[in-house]
């Protein structure tokens, strides 16, 4: 008789931040939506929710999938860009198949511009036997830049100051950052935080939302 695995294999993901060397690798159900793999993001990276986003098939022009959510973002999109859809109408396997199973990107606030690298792996017997249907992260580097650090050249900085230890520029950057501590910059990674957060949020109201409920 042939055995039916409690959850159908999940899509492991690795999540790049372009131009630093932090990432994480997750697994994800297979019919997470990308409203849900935004929030996958957001809480495996380490940032805060505060800005809007965007998932797109390739950066540039010859986009055939960029989504987001469009009434908020339509002053933002790219004049050659598809029409933009809704977050929580658009699966991960949408992306996929578009792909073949390659990347894709994430974007994140459209000030800062945090592009995230999304590729495919292909994940272990072992992988799998860990995955018990809700979000998992694997492994992870370094800990995420803070929120409107100014992009990666105002992250590099930051680090310039606070590895240095310049004075009072430290003080001042920790002040306007509300950072009460350095010492996780940059080399902190919790993963059994990180994991704690993502049960967290899959189990939360917001892990069922449309992209409308989400912006009320």
């Amino acid at each position: 008789m042939k055995v039916v695995p409690l959850y159908p294999d999940p899509f492991k993901l690795k999540i790049q931040l372009e131009h630093t060397d932090i990432y994480r690798v997750v697994l994800v159900p297979a019919d997470s939506n990308m409203l849900q793999f935004h929030l996958v993001c957001q809480e495996a990276m380490g940032w805060m929710m505060e800005h809007l986003f965007s998932f797109i098939d390739k950066k540039g022009r010859n986009q055939s999938l960029n989504v987001g959510l469009p009434e908020i973002e339509e002053a933002f999109s790219f004049s050659a860009a598809p029409k933009e859809e809704k977050a929580d109408r658009v699966k991960l396997q949408d992306f996929y198949k578009i792909t073949d199973g390659q990347y894709f990107w994430y974007w994140y606030d459209f000030g800062d511009d945090w592009w995230h690298q999304i590729t495919f792996q292909k994940p272990t017997k072992k992988e799998i036997e860990l995955f018990k249907g809700i979000p998992i992260c694997l492994e992870g580097q370094k800990t995420c830049p803070p929120e409107n650090i100014g992009g990666v050249p105002g992250y590099e900085h930051f680090l310039r100051i606070i590895l240095k230890n310049i004075q009072p520029d430290k003080e001042d950057l920790l002040d306007l950052y509300q950072i009460e501590d350095e010492s996780m910059y940059p080399d902190e990674f919790d993963l059994e935080l990180t994991n704690d957060v993502l049960t967290e949020i899959a189990q939360s109201e917001f892990w069922n939302m449309t992209a409308d409920e989400f912006m009320d």
